[in-house]
């Protein structure tokens, strides 16, 4: 049984291209870690 499932997924900063066309499903029982570089919202004070 599929629990989560993201198709075609693209995301823009402005004109940085974070991501571009992901997909992938998370099936029932499974464990999954999404690795990436931190990026902070705001610069620090």
């Amino acid at each position: 049984m599929t629990l989560l499932e993201l198709k075609n997924i693209s995301v823009h900063y402005g004109r940085i291209q974070a991501i571009s066309d992901m997909s992938f499903s998370v099936e029932e029982g499974e464990i999954v870690s999404l690795i990436g570089q931190m990026v902070p919202a705001r610069p620090p004070p």
